[in-house]
């Protein structure tokens, strides 16, 4: 049987979330803060505002980061579908640390309510593609021609004919 594996539902918005989120990393980066202090793990960190989002530098390059890893695990659907598990894991955890905590992720990562709903979105939606199958999967039964009239000297000696009977039938004996 020839088999067609089908269409990966993964592979395309695992690969668009990951140029949305190395972009946004990058230009986080760029445009917001770039300050890399930490207070772990239970002190206060902040950042500057880029689209609403804020951040500071680990905060930006967690979400480049993030993205390079799936826009290089994209090409593949089971790489697509592993790293969407991953990242969307770290994505979502990190969202409920910041919600818990309330102004950053352990002191490292600065977060304010917009950057808590992107992360816990981002990270939802990536577990979602995660779970997506291939679809449109066929299976081709290929018939072949009959071997005997080819001349497949290895059918003819197991399956023997006659002159009755039409060829590629078999007989039983009893």
């Amino acid at each position: 049987m020839d088999r067609t594996k089908g269409v990966s539902l993964a592979k395309g918005p695992v690969g668009i979330i990951g140029a949305v989120l190395l972009a946004g990393g990058i230009l986080g980066l760029l445009i917001g803060s770039t300050d890399f202090t930490t207070s772990a793990p239970d002190g206060d960190v902040t950042g500057g505002t880029f689209l609403g989002i804020e951040g500071n530098g680990w905060t930006w390059l967690g979400f480049a980061v993030a993205g390079a890893i799936l826009l290089m695990s994209a090409p593949m659907h089971w790489g697509a579908k592993t790293m969407a598990m991953i990242v969307g894991l770290v994505l979502a955890a990190a969202a409920v640390v910041a919600v818990i905590d309330g102004s950053d992720v352990f002191g490292v990562a600065a977060a304010n309510n917009a950057t808590m709903v992107v992360m816990g979105a981002a990270g939802v939606l990536l577990l979602v593609l995660a779970m997506l199958p291939r679809v449109g999967r066929k299976r081709d039964v290929v018939v072949e021609d009959d071997r005997t009239a080819a001349g497949d000297r290895r059918f003819r000696r197991r399956h023997r004919t006659t002159a009755d009977e039409p060829v590629g039938t078999t007989q039983r004996r009893v």
